[in-house]
Formats: C-alpha cells, structure tokens, sequence
C-alpha cells in the first residue's frame, strides 16, 4: 500500500494519504512536549481526532485501532508504519530547529528487548509454541495466499488466527509496560504462493484445534524409522542408528528454534549410493523444506530469511571452489547459519549508494555431494554415508509416492506434535546429561539429538538413547579417523616410536625414516614442512647443541594425541603415568 506525506511547518498540519483507501491522516507536531494531534480522514469524513504522546506504542495503537475498527479496507499495517514515523520525526527533533523547542529526544523513545522478537514459521517460549502455515483463499474469484498462525499456550489453550504483528501474553507477569506482555511477530513474510504446500492439511488442523491428541512420539518415531528403512540400503551393522538418526533430525527440525545450534547434516557417498534419495524422503518429511541444487547465495538466504524452514542442497560439491564469489557467499550464509541469531549479511542499493542489510539464515540444513565438504562446514555436520544397494535390492525400484497417505499422516502428526509440547523442547535444550562425554563440537551437534531420543524414550521407546548414543561415538570416530590424514599418521608414529626408546629426532630424522617407508608420498618433503604438520598437533622443537629436535616430546603427549585425534600410535587404552 502506497502513502505519500508533505513535511509539518510551524503551525501547518502535514498530510499523509494512504492511497489505495483514499485515507488522510493530518499531524501537527507539538511546539513543546510529546502530544502531537492527529486528525484521520476518509473522503472528507473525519474518522478520529485525539491529542496523544506518539512515542508511546500504547497511544499509537489505540488510535490506530480508533481508526481501522470496523473498516476492512484500510490496511492496519499502513496505519502503523505511518504512526511510528511521526513518532520518529518527533523523537528525532534536537530541540533547536524550526519546527519548536522539544526535549525529548531518540534516546527517550520506548525500546523494545529483542528477546520478545520471534519469527513467525516456528517459536517457542515459556507461554506459548506457534508455527505458520501457508494456505490459500479465494477472494473475488481469485485465489490469494495468506498464513496462518497456530498457538498454544501453556494452559493448555489452541488456537488459530491470521498472523498478527504481535501477540499478546497473559496478563500475569505484573508488569506495567504493556510491550512487555507481548511478542513481537518479524519478518512478516511474502504472500504465500500457491506453490507453497501447507504440509499441515486442513483437516489436521482443525482437528488439532477441536482438541485432538497429539500422536505418540514414540509411535512416530518408529514410523519415521520405517519410512527411511523401507526406501533406504544400509550395511545391517549400522542401518539401526542411521534410521534413528535420520529420524531424529527430521523432528528437530519442527522444534530447533529451542536450541541454540543446530546439527547440519552431510550425506556422503559414491555416485548412486543412494543420497538423492535421503533428500526425497526428507522433502517429504521435515519441516517447510526448500530443495535446491542451483539457487544463487542470495536467492537462499533471502528465502530462508523470509519464510525459514529446511535448506536440503543436493550436489553441494561446489563448495569446495571456494574462490568462486557465489560459493564463497553462500559458504559464508552455511557457517552462519548454524548458531541461533546467524546471519548472513549483505549491502544492498538504496538509491545511489548502499547499506549493510543482514539476513536471519538460522536453521537446519542438509547437504549432500560425492566430494566431501570443506573442514570448516564438515564440522558443523554429522555425517550419513550411504551404500550402493546390492543387485537383489528392491529398495531403490520402490516409488518414493506409492502411498502418499503415509507421508501425510507423519507430516500432520509432525506439526501438530510440535506444537503439543513447546515447554518440553526448551527444557531438552538444557539436558547435558545425555552426552557426558562430549564436548565442544562434538556436544554441540549431539546434544539436541540426544536429548531428544531421551525424550521419546521416556514415552516409550526403550533402548533408543544407548543406540543413539553408540551411534553418535562411532561417528565421532570415524570422522576423526577422515580429519587426521594418513601422512601425519606416518609422521606421528615414527616420533613416538622414537620417544619410546628414549631418543630426540629432528624433523629431517622424522623424515629419513618417512622416506624409507614410503618414499612415493615423502619423496619432495622437508623437514620444515614435518615440523609444520606436527605443530598442529602440539608438538614442537627446542634448540639443543645447535640442533632442533623434539626433546621435550614425552609419551604422555602422544598418547593424549592418540585418545584426541583416533590414531593408533601403538599405546594401551588405559596406561601408566607415562610421564612419570
């Protein structure tokens, strides 16, 4: 909706007229103090008049309310953004220009904590879990899109309405200032296209809010497992957690707003291994998904900015080219977007010149590729490697839709789950019990999984938190396994060996031995780049006799490289004091 506005003079009232409903709002601003009087006009008809402090949300709102109550064709939001600009002009005045002496300035302006800030596709607090959905109406024998906002509160309370700007809390907290009782609903997101699914059927819905239970989450889970089983080959040794995992992501990604990271996903794998597939399975199950192979960086982050949801990029190996400008612009949004509050941020043209706009990219993301992903973004994921199916295999001949009903009764139980339990999830956030023995990254991508299988364990699925568990171990394992390369294993080995018998090599000595075990990998070596690969380890030379050796290496060193970093360099699990 279009406004156009003339600047207020000294004792001359400035118009703005929304054009689309013909209404004229007239404002003049106070000589002195904050009350400016509004005047609002439609055709002539004077609609309202008052005398109010603008700067206060509380008198906008209820003159906007004064205004748009009972008249469907003027745009609230309009009314809005028009209101809070003279409330800025007005707070903005430095007191000592032509419009009149005013105290007041931005500084006194009522400021809004950013914590009661929350985006619209998923929240969840401590008084209400919401979740938009798409749909579309007709309206004048056109379909329009429009959302959808489902709460429930922490009473117990459902309900449905079309998403708001803001929402107001129960009135409880004993708190005077009523934009503390509220949550603040940004970005307001596009218009729904009729391309964008719902993934909640109506039906769904309006069972949910009638007072439908929510599915068992144990019962759920088990049927996520079979959706992945039924369509997925896995070796029999490792099928059961790979399922559960793959089952546990799926449902965080109704609930990660809950956590302040959230694990990405790498589906590795030779070509035909069956990683497209995970995706199919995935774009039928998690939580808004957006699929794509070819959308530039900033076409991603500004849809995820805008409608959120579940980023599922398919052959993500040019990544690695990473001095492409695209790549390194969307490799720069995937590192963000792992941490709550991640943003990717931009300049954008605003006339002639330009200004830094950020893009809220927070979320879960999948990515799969043949080539594996740089370390960086590999860290930030656990990673799924997939088989090629045996000839006898029918698993990859299954139609992914053969029975659509299935997909759709796992999506409406998804959603509705989601909401059903809002208090559960933010106290999931919390558990570090679950994986005591993790830590750093490897707890960061663990945890929201773990706690979550503990969940649905205590709701009946027994055993899930040890398998899970196991599972996570071996992977943190193997993936240390894949980071240490098999040259630093060589290097590694050969000093500890030397440490053993009590002797002080060189880097050269290192690489004498190295040469004679494999003279093809270390044949154009030096010594300084074996002194390098060993630093990053920790390990470094002190000068003696004129020489640089690795004198201060004790054994205790290399066993606690060996525990960290998964590389067998010939030590017991649990030995002596080996520094004693």
């Amino acid at each position: 909706m279009n406004a156009t506005t003339t600047e207020a003079t000294n004792g001359t009232p400035a118009i703005c007229q929304i054009a689309a409903t013909a209404l004229v709002i007239e404002f003049q601003l106070p000589k002195r103090g904050k009350s400016a009087t509004l005047t609002a006009k439609v055709g002539g008809e004077v609609l309202q008049v008052e005398s109010l402090d603008i700067t206060r949300s509380t008198s906008r709102d209820r003159f906007a309310e004064a205004i748009c109550k009972g008249r469907p064709g003027i745009d609230r939001k309009a009314v809005d953004a028009e209101l809070l600009r003279i409330a800025a002009e007005l707070a903005g005045r430095d007191g000592n220009g032509d419009n009149g002496a005013c105290s007041t300035g931005a500084a006194d302006m009522p400021e809004l904590d950013t914590s009661r800030i929350v985006r619209p596709e998923r929240f969840i607090t401590s008084d209400v879990c919401g979740l938009a959905v798409p749909t579309m109406i007709e309206k004048d024998g056109t379909p329009i899109g429009q959302w959808l906002l489902y709460l429930r509160w922490h009473d117990g309370r459902r309900e449905a309405k079309r998403l708001p700007r803001s929402i107001d809390l129960p009135d409880d907290h004993g708190k005077e200032d009523r934009n503390a009782r509220k949550l603040w609903v940004h970005p307001t997101p596009a218009e729904p296209t009729a391309s964008q699914k719902s993934g909640w059927t109506q039906p769904a819905r309006r069972a949910w809010i009638r007072g439908t239970s929510a599915p068992d989450p144990a019962k759920l889970f088990a049927a996520l497992c079979e959706r992945f089983a039924h369509f997925l080959h896995l070796p029999k040794q490792k099928a059961p957690g790979i399922t559960a995992t793959l089952s546990l992501w799926t449902m965080l990604t109704y609930n990660y707003p809950a956590f302040d990271a959230v694990p990405y996903l790498y589906v590795g794998g030779p070509l035909g291994s069956g990683k497209s597939r995970v995706f199919e399975i995935l774009a039928r199950l998690a939580f808004r998904p957006l699929s794509s192979s070819n959308l530039s960086a900033a076409s991603l982050y500004r849809t995820l900015h805008d409608r959120g949801g579940t980023l599922l990029l398919d052959e993500a190996e040019r990544l690695k080219q990473t001095n492409a400008p695209d790549v390194g612009e969307l490799l720069s949004m995937l590192l963000a977007g792992y941490k709550r509050g991640g943003q990717a941020t931009r300049l954008e043209p605003v006339g002639d010149t330009f200004r830094t706009v950020a893009f809220d990219v927070y979320g879960p993301k999948a990515l799969a590729c043949i080539a594996g992903l740089p370390p960086a973004l590999a860290s930030r994921t656990i990673p799924i490697m997939m088989f090629r199916s045996p000839p006898g295999s029918n698993k990859p001949k299954r139609r992914i839709d053969a029975e659509p009903h299935k997909w759709q009764t796992l999506r409406d139980g998804l959603h509705s789950l989601a909401l059903e339990h809002g208090p559960a999830w933010l106290e999931l956030a919390e558990r570090d019990d679950v994986c005591p023995a993790m830590s750093g990254r490897d707890y960061e991508l663990w945890q929201p999984l773990l706690s979550l299988a503990n969940w649905i364990e205590s709701n009946g699925a027994r055993g899930l938190l040890a398998l899970v568990q196991n599972h996570a171990q071996t992977t943190i394992d193997e993936s240390r396994d894949d980071a240490t390369p098999d040259h630093d294993e060589t290097l590694l080995r050969l000093l500890a060996d030397a440490v053993r018998i009590g002797d002080t090599p060189s880097a050269g000595d290192i690489l004498d031995s190295a040469k004679q075990q494999d003279t093809r990998t270390f044949d154009k070596w030096t010594a300084r780049a074996v002194g390098s690969h060993l630093k990053r380890y920790g390990l470094t030379t002190n000068k003696t006799g004129g020489r640089r050796i690795y004198g201060r290496v004790t054994l205790g060193d290399l066993q606690q490289i060996q525990t960290t970093y998964n590389v067998e360099l010939g030590f017991d699990d649990e030995p002596a004091d080996l520094d004693a």
